[in-house]
């Protein structure tokens, strides 16, 4: 339980953990101590523990050596599934499983849910060179679950050093931007891990260069240009942000560390701690993009944009649109029945005015999604993890009808401004932000 705390303490997750597993000549397998442990620290975590394969005794004889290792997979697997943990297979260079093929094959032949394998854009270079990448990912998609990648140099990668292979992503000359869009592409869902090993570079410096380089790639792939979006946090300070009818930030409440944005909880009470926060600068036409997870079961937040203070009217929340956060399933009002499945209260929804489709997706409770508001020319769409779930016109006769009907019936030109402030609501609930990105029409 001390790494599980720690980890919260600091705001982390681990995705993933790798482990040697040894089978030797009688096919007996063992690993280095701790294994169960941490399988059983990592209930519900999302855990992927992947395992580099050494069988000497087998490594030529891969067609007697194969039954013996899935074997000991199954074992490790069945063991790991009721606390929701992924086994994975990580072909590595210089031991038993070498290739993505191979990997894949023992994956297969396991037979179970939770065991999958790992593309690892580094070893694949080192051990089976370039040629032929593409076809080798396609085949894995549907199996994998991590695709790491890094910074790499192209040419005979089969007779590179480590340092060529393994480089802050954005250096080198392999164009390792083309695996994300062949995996994204490709339906892919999984995380992405970054390959560090051994880099000689300071550290601080070279996870800035490779974050940087990552929301570029994302960027790329919607079809954007990174100079189109800029950052509204910066992940390091509250440059930018204040506190609502306030000229600073709030002294409590609200914490930011290694690019998170998170408010903290104060047992569902609104705008019980830190307050809410809102840019300092205005918004006419935008796209607004962030990631966000709710850490509080049954947990309520929101992000409103054409915020007005109006410190006569409200004090403490700002007056504007609300795209809903919310934990919809485990809320108060929905076990209560005061909500419903599909109503204006939900995950998405214009609060209050409009509700978001009910095909939407959001991730499990503790989990990160990505939402986005356009706004332009009056035509405003609310995204969640890449699907359109609501549409509206906020000039039009409809909606102004729905607001003389809503709680905001009193706020004369209510979602009519021109432009406004982008607000977090701190709604007493655990949540934490990141990537928030806007972009001016």
């Amino acid at each position: 339980m001390a790494r599980r705390a720690a980890l919260d303490q600091a705001g982390l997750e681990l995705p993933e953990l790798y482990w040697n597993l040894d089978i030797d000549s009688t096919g007996n397998w063992s690993c280095k101590e701790g294994l169960k442990e941490a399988i059983m620290d990592s209930k519900d975590r999302n855990l992927i523990v992947s395992f580099i394969l050494r069988a000497p005794a087998f490594q030529e004889n891969q067609e007697k050596g194969d039954p013996l290792v899935v074997k000991a997979i199954r074992e490790l697997s069945d063991f790991a599934a009721p606390y929701g943990v992924k086994i994975a297979v990580y072909p590595h260079a210089n031991v038993y499983c070498e290739t993505l093929g191979h990997s894949v094959r023992l994956a297969k032949m396991a037979g179970r849910e939770n065991v999958g394998a790992i593309f690892n854009l580094c070893h694949l270079l080192k051990v089976e060179g370039a040629r032929g990448w593409e076809e080798k990912l396609t085949e894995a998609l549907p199996h994998l679950y991590m695709i790491s990648i890094c910074g790499a140099d192209k040419g005979n990668t089969r007779e590179m050093g480590w340092d060529q292979l393994i480089q802050p992503l954005g250096e080198g000359s392999f164009a390792t931007y083309q695996v994300v869009k062949l995996a994204l592409d490709g339906g892919y869902e999984g995380p992405f891990g970054l390959q560090c090993y051994n880099i000689k570079q300071d550290a601080e410096v070279a996870l800035t260069t490779s974050m940087n380089t990552w929301h570029q790639y994302l960027l790329r792939y919607q079809g954007e240009t990174p100079s189109e979006l800029v950052e509204l946090f910066d992940g390091k300070t509250s440059q930018g942000w204040r506190g609502i009818n306030s000229d600073s930030f709030p002294e409590g409440g609200w914490e930011i560390n290694k690019g998170l944005l998170m408010v903290n909880a104060n047992g569902g009470a609104e705008s019980g701690s830190g307050g809410d926060i809102i840019t300092r600068d205005k918004f006419g036409d935008f796209e607004l993009k962030w990631e966000w997870k709710m850490l509080t079961k049954g947990g309520n937040s929101g992000v409103k944009y054409y915020v007005e203070e109006r410190k006569q009217e409200n004090t403490q929340h700002g007056i504007g649109l609300e795209y809903q956060i919310l934990d919809d399933q485990n809320h108060e009002w929905m076990l209560n029945g005061k909500m419903t499945p599909c109503d204006y209260h939900t995950l998405g929804s214009l609060y209050e005015i409009y509700p978001a489709s009910c095909d939407k997706e959001p991730k499990p409770l503790g989990e990160w999604n990505s939402s986005k508001i356009i706004s332009k020319d009056g035509l405003v769409e609310h995204w969640l993890n890449g699907k359109l779930i609501l549409s509206f016109e906020r000039f039009s006769e409809e909606f102004k009808q729905k607001v003389s009907e809503s709680k905001f019936k009193d706020y004369a030109g209510f979602g009519q401004i021109p432009e406004g402030h982008i607000l977090i609501q701190d709604h007493g609930s655990e949540v934490h932000y990141r990537n928030i990105l806007i972009k001016k029409y």
